[in-house]
């Protein structure tokens, strides 16, 4: 069912002027001096629902019972609905409970603030984006009659379309949960080009699933996408804000790479990380480890065999290392804060690994809970970082 939700006031003191309204597309015009006459005529809804005020209910112009009649005579079905002035909190809550309380599960809603007094008109923001959450409403439009920006010499006044700045809340929540969770499909749910929609969608896959070389190859090309003239700025500046999110890891061919691509995959790691993402972070980070160890030698760094021989090489490494000497050595390089070395990050990199990717199922897991497990790869990580920085990586 079509509704449209709008507002009748007192008008200034020598009542509302008549004039032509031209609906939002210019298909059609309608004249009038009340805008809720002009909305019902124009948009054909199902049924038209008018808050009043009491003041409104009783004030002399008759405004209320003109509208009756004239929305009587057409096919929309007409509910008039109370409420109070507005002049409280407590009033607020009050219109907003009444704007929600008319509307059903999946109805179309044009909602219409030309003649909403004082605070309403973002306060039906509000219920418009609450309403799409809790009751799956289509928003069809959010309308203003604009009487201040009429043609004078044809007296005609144009209506503004404004659900625009509601889609720009969709965009805001859909690049928050992309940039901080890598979800895209929020964003891919809005209308948008589908080249950018499909680039969104395999970045967003492989971080989620940690194919770190495809959210490389992902990313680059979502940096080089142009994001179009026809959008308005703030629509640019939230994508623009994205692209250097991940502008970072993005590589272009990384397959075709003969170094390590470690200054990605580091800030690859840094963003799991700091979105909470920790079995991908200490999954990178092992790998990441691995490919720093294979830039010498023969052989591709991605080959199977070479990273295989490297990831045997470090666990010897790590099982000599536990000599008495060697512990001595390691204890003496503590008491000097001398700087983490590769066998040690990788040491303490695997066993939390390997408890994560194995879920716990042992009988005395170690980490012993969750949030020791978060804490020893945060911990992890700022030895890691440190690592990095003093190899001049990033």
């Amino acid at each position: 069912m079509l509704k449209i939700l709008t507002f009748l006031g007192l008008g200034p003191e020598k009542g509302y002027k008549t004039t032509t309204y031209i609906k939002h597309d210019k298909s059609k015009s309608f004249q009038t001096h009340l805008f809720p006459d002009a909305v019902t005529n124009l948009y054909n809804p199902d049924q038209t629902i008018v808050f009043v005020t009491p003041k409104v209910e009783e004030d002399e112009k008759g405004y209320l019972k003109f509208l009756i009649e004239k929305i009587e005579k057409l096919d929309s079905k007409l509910k008039v609905e109370s409420i109070p002035d507005g002049n409280s909190e407590n009033d607020l809550w009050n219109i907003f409970q009444k704007c929600a309380d008319t509307v059903n599960e999946n109805d179309k809603i044009i909602l219409d603030i030309t003649h909403a007094f004082r605070s309403i008109p973002l306060l039906i923001f509000i219920v418009a984006a609450y309403l799409r959450q809790v009751k799956n409403i289509q928003l069809k439009h959010i309308i203003y009659g604009a009487f201040e920006a009429r043609n004078s010499e044809k007296n005609e006044t144009p209506i503004f379309d404004l659900t625009p700045f509601v889609e720009l809340l969709d965009w805001m929540n859909a690049v928050n949960v992309f940039q901080n969770y890598g979800d895209a499909r929020p964003i891919a749910s809005l209308n948008v080009d589908p080249k950018m929609k499909n680039t969104l969608n395999s970045l967003s896959d492989a971080l989620l699933t940690s194919r770190t070389l495809a959210a490389q190859k992902a990313a680059m090309t979502f940096n080089g996408l142009p994001f179009g003239d026809s959008q308005q700025p703030p629509f640019q500046m939230l994508i623009d804000q994205l692209k250097q999110s991940y502008q970072q890891m993005a590589v272009h061919e990384p397959h075709k790479k003969k170094e390590p691509t470690l200054k990605e995959q580091y800030f690859q790691i840094k963003w799991y990380v700091e979105n909470q993402h920790y079995l991908q972070a200490i999954t990178l980070m092992r790998e990441w480890l691995i490919s720093w160890e294979c830039r010498n030698g023969q052989g591709h760094w991605l080959s199977y065999s070479k990273r295989k021989k490297v990831e045997e090489m470090l666990k010897e490494q790590v099982e000599n290392r536990d000599t008495q000497i060697t512990q001595q050595l390691a204890q003496i390089a503590q008491q000097l804060n001398m700087d983490v070395t590769t066998i040690e990050l990788w040491d303490q990199c695997v066993d939390i690994r390997n408890d994560l990717a194995h879920c716990g199922m042992r009988i005395t897991p170690e980490p012993k809970s969750a949030t020791d497990a978060i804490q020893g790869i945060q911990n992890l990580f700022n030895e890691f970082e440190k690592f990095v920085h003093k190899n001049n990586i990033a």
